[in-house]
């Protein structure tokens, strides 16, 4: 990994570091998740960044790919269970990180256990180190009153590509593949006291460009003149400043299209409550890097 690829993956991870403290400081009950978003993502873009994808703020059985949109009203209850899933990036270089929250502590113990899953990961992982290892210490380390999620995994990171390719499971899936000096990665359990499986659920608000194509309707080209200045990573129609009916018919056109992907929300799949605890790993010469943690 040269220089300056790692230096860029770092700087991502110091604005996502602080990123996630916003976070910690304004989850709390009676705030509007709308508000949440904006705020967190706010702190990626003063540091001169931009979001590799839309915050996700995902609540009790969702597990993932829940972002508010413009008008979105909820506010934060105590018992609320919540994932905030943050990326930033810099020139195209990831840092991806979650934390779960739960304002009344009646998780904490959940919550705490994914935290040290996570911990154990990352001291583990090294170069040499197989996929499948990693699994199978990940989930040697699940509490056995919790379930890992099996159905969602970590990842490797890439320029302009959240998931580039390697899937990380939180469990042994038999892999070989080794890690090596170069790999950027992120570990990401999710833990439920549900059957350890999500499944999609309503359409959500995150959206990615599938085929970079011409389109003949004129509100279809204007939104995607604005969609290709994402690069191909995930965006949010939160985003754009006029997104009335006629934007979001020229979106459900490019979505039926194939145009555009249209993430699904991810709920387990029997109503068990979700947490998530993730961060970002860089191999270098060096040595490993975890670039979102303090």
């Amino acid at each position: 990994m040269n220089e300056e690829k790692q230096s860029h993956y770092i700087e991502a991870g110091r604005a996502i570091q602080k990123a996630r403290k916003k976070a910690r400081e304004v989850t709390r009950p009676g705030v509007k998740i709308n508000t949440i978003a904006e705020k967190v993502e706010e702190v990626v873009r003063d540091q001169g960044l931009d979001p590799a994808f839309p915050v996700n703020i995902s609540i009790d059985d969702v597990a993932a790919h829940y972002t508010p949109t413009r008008d979105d009203d909820r506010e934060i209850e105590p018992s609320d269970v919540v994932k905030v899933d943050i990326g930033a990036h810099s020139k195209g270089f990831i840092a991806d990180t979650a934390i779960t929250i739960n304002p009344d502590d009646s998780r904490e113990e959940m919550i705490g256990a994914a935290e040290d899953v996570l911990s154990t990961a990352l001291d583990y992982v090294e170069p040499g180190v197989t996929v499948g290892e990693l699994g199978d210490v990940i989930d040697q380390e699940i509490p056995d009153q919790y379930e890992v999620v099996r159905n969602l995994t970590g990842h490797s990171v890439g320029k302009f590509t959240q998931h580039a390719g390697l899937s990380i499971p939180n469990y042994s899936n038999g892999s070989d593949y080794e890690f090596e000096v170069g790999d950027s990665f992120a570990i990401e359990p999710f833990l439920t006291d549900g059957s350890g499986k999500v499944k999609n659920g309503a359409d959500g608000n995150i959206y990615k460009l599938e085929r970079d194509t011409s389109v003949r309707g004129k509100a279809e080209r204007k939104l995607m003149s604005r969609i290709r200045d994402f690069n191909g990573l995930p965006f949010t129609t939160r985003w754009f400043d006029d997104y009335g009916a006629r934007e979001r018919m020229a979106m459900k056109k490019l979505v039926q299209g194939d145009i555009v992907h249209s993430y699904p929300v991810l709920n387990e799949i029997k109503g068990g409550t979700v947490v998530q605890a993730e961060h970002t790993v860089i191999l270098t010469e060096d040595g490993k890097k975890v670039t979102t943690r303090e």
